[in-house]
């Protein structure tokens, strides 16, 4: 009777030791899905996960070629073009693209949007989309805020110590779902 508790007990523990490693095993390629209420989805690229040494996720971003070239305000962007809106990828590379599960926010930057009329020219600092990431079981999800692009197009409005991560908490505005063209964003 001994043995079979103390095999359980034993069974217990390495299942213990094992949830951890399954819950952050963010090796390999995932998609980047920006969709809607309505149940629109476009897969826009991937993210590529790696080791990262020290309990830290390494990342690359590949956009896919859903994201059309544009050229506006004399600037290169990756965009989605829908009915409406148009989205430009605008990632920041302030630090290493490292995560971990207590800290996306390099991935965040890294996921952040300027958002357009479908046939706009030019691009509004004032219209940053951002999505907050969380980790929800095998999947990252995003809940979309409004931002201020200022701190990333004119860094130097900001003291130096300040600029590797500019936006604070009041920076962000909830972000109406109603007037947003793709309010999630799921890395699946």
């Amino acid at each position: 009777m001994k043995t079979r508790s103390w095999r359980i007990t034993l069974l217990w523990i390495m299942g213990m030791i094992a949830l951890p490693a399954l819950a952050g095993d963010w090796n390999g390629a995932r998609n980047i899905v920006l969709s809607n209420a309505a149940g629109e989805r476009h897969t826009i690229g991937q993210v590529i996960f790696s080791d990262g040494d020290q309990g830290k996720t390494a990342f690359r971003i590949e956009m896919a070629e859903t994201m059309q070239d544009y050229f506006l305000a004399m600037r290169p962007f990756l965009c989605l073009t829908g009915p409406v809106q148009r989205l430009c990828w605008f990632p920041v590379h302030n630090e290493p693209a490292l995560i971990s599960k207590d800290d996306l926010l390099p991935l965040e930057y890294a996921l952040m949007f300027m958002r357009t009329r479908a046939k706009d020219l030019h691009v509004n600092p004032f219209n940053g989309l951002y999505y907050r990431l969380r980790v929800e079981g095998d999947r990252i999800a995003g809940t979309l805020f409004e931002v201020d692009m200022a701190p990333f197009i004119a860094p130097d409005v900001l003291p130096v110590e300040q600029r590797q991560r500019p936006l604070k908490a009041k920076d962000f505005y909830d972000a109406d779902p109603g007037s947003n063209w793709l309010p999630l964003l799921s890395i699946e």
